[in-house]
Parts: C-alpha cells; structure tokens; sequence
C-alpha cells in the first residue's frame, strides 16, 4: 500500500483547486471550488438548480467526476452523455474534505459533497462562512461544516492533516501538511509574504523547512509571460492601502467613494481608519457592516440607507447610524461611501462633483471581466476619478521562488496558475511535476 494523489482541477486555472490524496481506503480532499469565467455566467446559473444540482455541475464539468463524493439522492436524474460518479454509500473510501479558505474558487461547490463526508475548515473560516450566509453570500446547499484549530490536526483513518495559518486577503487562509505512513505533502493554500501578517509566513516557513517535504502543492498565481505583466500600483503592500487611501481623501474636495472584496476584514478596517484619519465619516453597505460588526472591535461607521423601509438586518440600526442619499448629497466631502458593482446605480443619486472612485480589488477585479469595463464607463461618464489600491493577495514570483528554495520538496507541483510552466525553481535540480488532470500519481 503507498500514497496516490490526483489532481482535479486548478492546474492550468487560478482557482478551481482539487486535489485527491489516498492511502488504501483512506482519502483526503483539498478545496473544492469553481473556476472563476464571467463568461460562463449563464451556465453557471444553471449549476444552481435545486435537487439537478450536482448533475448539472457534473454535465457542465464544473465539479470533478470522483466516485464516493456524491450523495446518491443528488446523483438522481437522467445523466445521458456523462458516467455518473459511484454515490457516497456505495464508496468504500473513508474521506476527509478541507478547505484552505474562503475565496469562491475554493469552495464554490463544497456545498455538493455529501452530507456524511466532513468538510473541514479554520474556526476563523468557520465563523465567517456563519456571516456569509446571513449576508447572502453562502451556498445553495446548506450543510455541516467542522472547524479546526492552528496547528490542531485531524485524521482520516492513516492520513494525518494539519493547519498552519499563512497571509492571504481573507481571514481564516491556511497550508495544510498531510501525512501518510509513507509520504509527506504540503499545500500551501493561497499566500503572499506582502500581506498584514508576514509573520505566519515565516513561521510557517521555519516549521516546513525541518519536515523533508515530499511533495510542494504551490500556488503560481503572479507567474505570467512578461507582456501580460501588470502595471505599477500605487500600493505594493497590503498596509500602503490606509496611507495611499488617507492621502487621496485629504486631496479630493467630493465625495469619495470604494469599492473591495469585503472577505478581506483588515481591508475593512484601513478604510475605515483612513476615513476618520481623514476626517470623513466612512459608510459600509449593510453587508460589508455586518462583517465589520463581526470582526472589528469599536468600529465606527455608518450604514448606507437606500430608502426609507429601513435595512435587512434592522439589529445592526441598534448600534450604528444609518444615513441616506440625500443627507450625503448636502456635504459630500464629509464622507467615503462604500459602493460594490452591483450597486453602481446608486451613483445616479449621488453628488459626484469632484469626486473620487477607490478601486482595491472589489469585483470586477480586471479587464478579464466584462464588468470591468462597463465600471470604467460608468464612473467616466459621471466624471468620477478612478483609483487603483489593488494589492494582491497572491505571492509575486520573486517570493515563490524563495518559498521554493527554502522549503526544497523532493517533488514540486505548481498550479493554481495560468502558466505553471513559468515557475521555474531558483535550484535547477529541483524535480518539477505539471500532472495531468484525472491521472493517478
């Protein structure tokens, strides 16, 4: 008996990670999410069909054809030109399922899995998975999920897991170390060494560099050919955002206005901080307040109010003040106003004389997305400034390589990348592997 591994996805994608790792009848799975394709968009809708669903991702092959994963009630239905994968309780296998964090490409679709397989994550995924679903941001399905200590470890029969937290923009981001009696294999999850906490790298890095690591699952995200390299930032890092955010609002006599991915709770609190810094009072949507709510000690901000019906969740009205389009309107330049894409219509009520639009990887996130441009559009029509404060929540190529080179695996597997074959280690006898999707290793 010895140790398999098979990979499902995000070999040749950024996301969409799926990785199978066997000893006998033990099984792990690493994330279990979705490719990001806007346009897709329509075929993504029909993945979300109540009892079809499961089938209808497996026809689109969106989730991976893996026997023992599925419930059998959620394999019901015609399949036609697709084998159906074996259901769960007919799989001998013993599976463990875990989730290295929060973004939608690594769990767009974990709501699948059968209810009787568990899908582990971090309690800080666990807690704010919780505020998700109160937002609307959950799964179609609702099911368990079991959460899971910092340097707490988990056993599927003979296969050891543990988590180590690491940097990413998302709270809860961990690397997994799996252990088997004959291997030891390390994900290390979606990380960067610019984020807030370059200190879980390091130490992430001190552990992994004494285990003789077997196999390197690494992210490749920043590797691409030199004419699609990305232009300068005005932030590098992820704490320029408050400094850069701070010094565009005290220059703008309007309103000023942003837009992120409000997963990324300390990204929350820079512009809330640069806001009061500032002098302006920040603005959340009532979204992105109850994730502040959650995780920010004594916050301070103001709930976006569109109408007078009042909010969704009115408890959050208990604790902080909601205001209105008209009241913004009487002095703009009092205020940084939180406004997410699917809410650009609001600018047509908006005094945006002088105004400013900040830009820190709220969706849509590049030119790849349709939306991207029509953003652009709108916000020129209106003569609205655009700012970009992305800062990547990936590892530039530079640091990879180092991680690489510290950490010396017996065999390396790039992916989560566009171009795994870019990511060319610093030591040029280090073993590389690109596998094959579905192919036993």
């Amino acid at each position: 008996m010895k140790t398999q591994i098979t990979f499902w996805g995000g070999l040749d994608t950024i996301g969409g990670n799926i990785a199978e790792v066997t000893y006998g009848n033990d099984r792990v799975i690493f994330d279990y999410g979705l490719v990001y394709n806007p346009a897709n968009a329509v075929m993504d809708a029909a993945g979300k069909r109540g009892k079809s669903r499961v089938l209808d991702l497996l026809k689109l092959d969106a989730i991976p054809r893996i026997d023992g994963v599925y419930s059998e009630s959620s394999l019901q239905g015609p399949s036609y030109l697709i084998k159906k994968p074996v259901p769960e309780e007919k799989s001998t296998y013993q599976t463990g399922v875990f989730i290295s964090h929060l973004h939608l490409d690594h769990i767009g679709v974990m709501d699948t899995i059968s209810p009787n397989i568990p899908v582990y994550m971090t309690e800080g995924s666990k807690r704010l998975f919780h505020v998700l679903e109160q937002v609307g941001e959950g799964l179609p399905w609702k099911r368990t999920y079991t959460g899971m200590r910092y340097g707490e470890s988990m056993k599927i029969g003979e296969i050891r897991v543990t988590a180590f937290p690491v940097d990413h923009d998302i709270i809860g981001a961990a690397s997994y170390l799996i252990e088997t009696p004959d291997q030891r294999i390390l994900y290390s999850g979606d990380l960067r060494m610019h984020g807030a906490h370059p200190e879980y790298i390091q130490d992430w890095l001190n552990v992994m560099r004494e285990k003789e690591i077997s196999m390197l699952l690494m992210e490749g995200t920043s590797f691409r050919p030199e004419q699609e390299e990305q232009l300068t930032r005005l932030c590098k890092k992820e704490e320029d955002i408050k400094p850069v955010a701070f010094s565009i609002l005290k220059e703008t006599n309007g309103l000023a206005l942003f837009n992120m991915y409000h997963r990324n709770v300390e990204r929350i609190r820079y512009f809330i901080d640069a806001a009061r810094e500032a002098g302006r009072i920040p603005i959340l949507e009532w979204e992105t307040a109850r994730i502040a709510d959650e995780f920010i000690n004594g916050a301070a901000f103001m709930i976006y109010r569109e109408d007078e019906e009042g909010l969704p969740t009115c408890d959050l009205l208990e604790k902080y003040e909601s205001i209105g389009v008209e009241q913004i309107n009487q002095r703009p330049e009092k205020y940084l106003l939180q406004n997410s894409y699917h809410y650009i219509y609001r600018l047509l009520d908006l005094n945006l004389y002088d105004s400013v639009y900040l830009h820190a990887n709220g969706v849509p996130l590049g030119a790849f997305d349709p939306a991207y441009a029509t953003m652009k559009v709108v916000l020129e029509k209106f003569g609205v400034s655009y700012k970009s404060l992305d800062v990547s929540g990936h590892a530039t190529k530079e640091d990879v390589l180092h991680l690489i080179d510290q950490i010396k695996p017996k065999l390396l597997v790039p992916w989560h990348s566009h171009y795994p074959e870019l990511v060319m280690p610093l030591d040029e006898q280090q073993e590389v592997l690109l596998p094959e999707k579905g192919k036993v290793y």
